[in-house]
């Protein structure tokens, strides 16, 4: 078994192998990251075989894109001071403790400092639209975690043409045919029979594009015992058709366990910021975290 780099074991067929990357620089080529990282990787050890999978997070691909929006240049409007309301006070004292939402989320949407929502939300309704700035936190993909500055960064602008373009490269430099999916930790839910994601988009057989509906169905799912949180987000697969065998319960179970054994630098910063008295998150300071935005997951129907 390869030993190069961490390792997770789910079960008895599932082996989920993190890769390290650099920090990746807004509009850097992120492809060039991902082989060169796999290529180290293979030269220590790991096997890198044909129908494997190879999961991207799409934050990464994002920023590789400079698909990123400075919050401080963006102009306030009345519905980011509606949004902030819906949040602060609908989310954090009526639906948040209705839905069951874990108390120390509701603390931090009494608290939510109302400059910074502001902007954000705006962001949210200018780049995803409304009906995603209604939901409390994590709206439409838009990311504020282990980003430089003010910054917040958006979703891939095309996450299936990423995932073949991924597989692609990977297939001519690597030579092997890997399944390339890119996942968002933003949760899928099941309610009844069906799975529906609060994110304005996914991969088929996963309901996407209704908002903070999602995000409701999902919560409501869990309380009423007829469904509830699968894990992170599959956005786009592509390469190897062996993923066509799979059921959307297995896929799902693969992005969740990808997504589970990422390091999370947010750890890391916030003991730096403890450390060092600074709130600022610098592209220097995130050079110095892990960073693990691909897994390769191997042993599963190969």
């Amino acid at each position: 078994m390869y030993s190069g780099i961490q390792q997770e074991e789910v079960g008895s067929i599932v082996e989920a192998i993190p890769v390290k990357t650099r920090y990746l620089r807004r509009g850097e080529d992120y492809l060039e990251v991902i082989v060169t990282s796999l290529k180290r990787e293979v030269k220590r050890g790991l096997k890198l075989e044909d129908g494997d999978f190879v999961v991207v997070s799409e934050k990464f691909i994002a920023t590789g894109e400079g698909n990123l929006v400075d919050e401080r240049e963006v102009k306030v409007g009345p519905l980011a001071y509606l949004c902030y309301l819906w949040s602060k006070y609908l989310w954090g004292y009526i639906l948040g403790p209705l839905l069951r939402t874990r108390p120390d989320r509701i603390e931090n949407l009494r608290r939510m400092p109302r400059e910074e929502t502001l902007r954000h939300k705006q962001v949210v309704i200018e780049k995803v639209g409304l009906l995603y700035a209604l939901k409390p936190a994590s709206e439409g993909g838009v990311d504020l975690t282990n980003v430089p500055g003010s910054y917040a960064v958006l979703l891939p602008r095309d996450p299936e043409r990423s995932a073949e373009r991924i597989h692609s490269v990977i297939k001519r430099e690597l030579g092997v045919d890997v399944v390339v999916m890119v996942v968002d930790t933003d949760a899928t839910y099941r309610f009844l029979r069906w799975y529906v994601t609060a994110l304005p988009c996914a991969i088929g057989g996963i309901v996407s594009g209704i908002g903070v509906m999602g995000y409701i169905l999902g919560k409501l799912a869990g309380v009423l015992k007829i469904g509830g949180l699968c894990g992170a987000t599959p956005l786009a697969i592509a390469g190897n058709k062996v993923y066509k065998k799979y059921s959307l319960e297995e896929i799902l179970h693969i992005a969740e366990v990808s997504d589970r054994c990422r390091a999370d630098p947010s750890k890391s910063i916030h003991q730096y910021r403890e450390r060092c008295g600074t709130f600022e998150i610098s592209e220097e300071l995130l050079e110095k975290m892990e960073h693990t935005p691909i897994v390769v997951v191997k042993g599963w129907k190969n």
